[in-house]
């Protein structure tokens, strides 16, 4: 890869960046455009139907490149300011969950959407789990927080359909994220974790993840009631 060879390491984390944010922005001004109640109410059934075709398939297409430059990144652990953006998108986490609620919309005109998010998150938060990319305590923690209501949309949307998907995609993100959610404050933590129910099942053998975790909080409050503060490490 060309960017691999390149002597500036700072230009191409800059060019990386760059279009990163450009994608990003690409992404949200699509999902904005389909969330939007004005739009709904400016335009006629056929023709906002037309339209939203055309937005959220763009969305997927952007998505995909998205997910190409965020492998990219991570592959040459320039990851950090992409990890930061994607921590703060709460607006696109809650139009994405509008989308997501539709089922018939979705499935009819971007039924791999919810894959190519989930991939986009889960690549940034398994990077930031094994250390490939550094980022401060409040960023791990925002992560978490504004994706975690996305992700459970989408693990109870992907269980009707095929298994693999919730196995390969969603399961794996569950454990990424509870991994994180373990290296925060423990009054964060706890907070994180009571959001992070929905991932039991009847089988305790397939939600070992999140007995682990509750393990691991009960384990660190023990041990400090108070729960630390928490840092920027």
């Amino acid at each position: 890869m060309l960017l691999k060879d390149y002597p500036s390491r700072d230009c191409v984390h800059k060019v990386l960046d760059e279009a990163f944010l450009s994608r990003l922005d690409t992404v949200k001004e699509l999902l904005g455009k389909y969330a939007s109640p004005d739009f709904r109410i400016a335009v006629d059934s056929d023709e906002r139907e037309a339209i939203q075709k055309l937005n959220l398939h763009s969305a997927v297409l952007n998505v995909k490149h998205l997910l190409w430059l965020i492998e990219r990144m991570v592959d040459m652990r320039v990851a950090d300011n992409a990890v930061k953006l994607w921590s703060e998108q709460v607006a696109l986490a809650a139009d994405l969950q509008k989308l997501l609620n539709d089922a018939d919309m979705w499935r009819n005109m971007a039924p791999g959407l919810p894959m190519l998010v989930t991939r986009c998150t889960l690549r940034l938060a398994h990077s930031v789990m094994i250390g490939e990319t550094l980022v401060p305590r409040q960023v791990r923690m925002k992560l978490v927080k504004s994706w975690l209501p996305v992700l459970n949309v989408c693990r109870d949307i992907a269980q009707p359909m095929h298994s693999g998907y919730k196995s390969s995609n969603c399961q794996e993100l569950e454990g990424t994220f509870l991994k994180i959610i373990s290296t925060l404050s423990v009054p964060d933590a706890q907070e994180l974790l009571q959001q992070c129910l929905g991932f039991s099942t009847r089988n305790v053998d397939d939600c070992q993840h999140l007995v682990t975790a509750f393990k691991t909080w009960f384990r660190r409050a023990s041990r400090d009631p108070q729960g630390p503060q928490g840092g920027e490490d």
